[in-house]
């Protein structure tokens, strides 16, 4: 991703960024998101999953910062690479509109 915000106003301004400009996912990253939408269809959970994309979209960077304030109580559960992986991918703006794409995708293959 690059490097993080030195100031309060960079964090501010990236966090409401609209552009995209980055640079393509990882292997591994493409499989968490892969996991991540499979995950949801056989657990027939495609419309709200969707609706929840929709809705925390505008915020996702908050979120990723979320990830890493709590990332201390969260390494009881997941390694902390894990933590930081889904904390930089969810300050990506395009991840939660691959992430909804490949859920429609696996939907509709479901549907045949």
């Amino acid at each position: 991703m690059g490097e993080k915000p030195r100031t309060w106003r960079e964090w501010l301004r990236r966090a409401f960024a609209l552009d995209g400009g980055e640079e393509p996912l990882k292997e591994d990253e493409k499989a968490l998101l892969e996991k991540v939408a499979k995950g949801v269809v056989v657990r027939g959970m495609t419309a709200p999953a969707l609706l929840f994309l929709e809705s925390v979209r505008p915020v996702s960077f908050v979120g990723g910062q979320a990830l890493i304030f709590f990332g201390p109580v969260l390494e009881m559960i997941l390694k902390r690479e894990e933590i930081e992986r889904a904390a930089r991918m969810l300050e990506r703006r395009d991840v939660l509109e691959m992430l909804a794409v490949r859920i429609e995708t696996l939907e509709a293959e479901k549907r045949g």
